[in-house]
């Protein structure tokens, strides 16, 4: 098969859909198929085209009508421009079916591709609508259409998590029926096979994540500041726009000694902070899964997270993980305490956890996709073949 990825974001960016695209191709390409990457072009110097880890990934400015005259008019003039771009790279690659990752202005342009050549469209919801740190589709009416429009029009919605379907299903309406399905994101396992734990000086708590008020690294670093654990550092990955005021919050508490930035973290970086931690935090205020979690729990780790979103579909509390109600700084407070000074209950937890990730391995749920894509495949063949059909009983009448 031949796939164009839409993604919302992707490389050099970083974060959840990112990885999950690059995850995707490369299962694909060893699967036997054909995939390239069409993303939004931004920041506008980065190149139009290149070869990213051997995928075929295009850049385009895929514009949006923002809230001023100027943007709106820019969006008019370009986007008809910008849609024969994308049929063109469509018709080039001989791509048979386009699958929106993260709807953005990408399923704007993806779903009028696809209707102009008759291509199968499968979207694929993120959390969308709670976790754009700029709330989007609730400021934005055509957001809001799009999103409509992408799911009106898809051969096979899925969604991340049993929490994220039933919110779009609640956006729409009503329920998708035999056209959805839950697909969670996955790991790479092999990612941590055989990595070396990050050395710190100290035994270390670790979260990671971008830096915005979704994530509640604020509450972390409020409940780290009385809880009881005097021999861990709290180390936190990742940037963002909050970074500045949680850094001043760390000083706000007295414990800036004692927590470490350590800032945006790449892939081999990422795993080596998983490996060397006692154990991970998920302080999400939302949260559509949490991938994070199943990387800690791929490393062997316990993890403790907000009982938010599709969090508990992943950390069954007291099995995998412990569990804290959203933002209550106490509760959390009193699990860092207990898992920092418990070695066995950290050790119990950890071994069920890598046991529970072995299932979301991408290659596992790669297929999942492309059985998906079988299928649309088949339907659209069918119709068209019935399109056909009726054309020439027609031409005969």
């Amino acid at each position: 098969m031949k796939i164009a990825i839409f993604a919302s974001a992707f490389h050099p960016h970083t974060g959840g859909v990112e990885e999950l695209v690059r995850q995707l191709a490369h299962a694909y390409r060893r699967a036997g198929h054909e995939a390239i990457v069409i993303t939004n072009r931004w920041p506008r110097n980065l190149p139009a085209f290149e070869k990213f880890e051997g995928i075929a990934l295009y850049r385009l400015a895929l514009r949006s009508p923002g809230d001023d005259a100027k943007s709106r008019v820019t969006f008019t003039l370009s986007s008809a421009s910008i849609q024969r771009q994308v049929k063109q790279i469509l018709k080039e690659a001989q791509i048979q079916l386009v699958h929106v990752q993260c709807i953005s202005s990408n399923g704007f342009y993806a779903a009028q591709a696809c209707r102009q050549l008759g291509l199968p469209l499968v979207v694929t919801t993120q959390g969308e609508r709670t976790m754009d740190a700029s709330q989007i589709f609730q400021r934005s009416v055509w957001f809001q259409n799009v999103m409509r429009d992408c799911l009106a029009q898809a051969d096979h919605i899925t969604a991340c998590s049993r929490d994220t379907l039933l919110d779009v299903e609640t956006f729409f309406g009503q329920p998708f029926g035999s056209r959805a399905e839950v697909i969670y994101n996955g790991i790479r396992l092999a990612d941590f096979e055989g990595a070396q734990p990050y050395a710190h000086q100290r035994p270390y708590i670790f979260g990671i994540g971008r830096m915005v008020p979704q994530k509640g690294f604020d509450v972390l670093l409020r409940a780290f500041s009385v809880s009881q654990c005097p021999q861990h550092d709290l180390l936190l990955a990742g940037d963002g726009p909050e970074l500045d005021a949680l850094q001043a919050l760390t000083r706000e508490l007295g414990i800036e000694k004692r927590v470490h930035f350590f800032g945006r973290a790449n892939r081999a970086q990422a795993v080596s902070l998983f490996k060397g931690c006692d154990f991970f935090v998920l302080p999400s205020r939302r949260e559509p899964q949490g991938i994070v979690n199943l990387e800690a729990m791929c490393a062997g780790k316990a993890v403790i997270a907000a009982n938010v979103g599709g969090v508990p579909e992943i950390v069954s509390d007291g099995e995998t993980g412990l569990l804290f109600p959203c933002e209550d700084v106490t509760a959390l407070a009193s699990l860092l305490t207990e898992l920092a000074s418990n070695t066995g209950l950290r050790n119990r937890l950890g071994t069920a956890g890598l046991e529970r990730s072995l299932s979301f391995d991408w290659d596992v749920l790669a297929e999942k996709y492309l059985q998906i894509y079988r299928s649309s495949l088949s339907s659209s063949d069918s119709v068209s073949s019935g399109s056909r059909n009726d054309i020439t009983a027609r031409d005969a009448a």
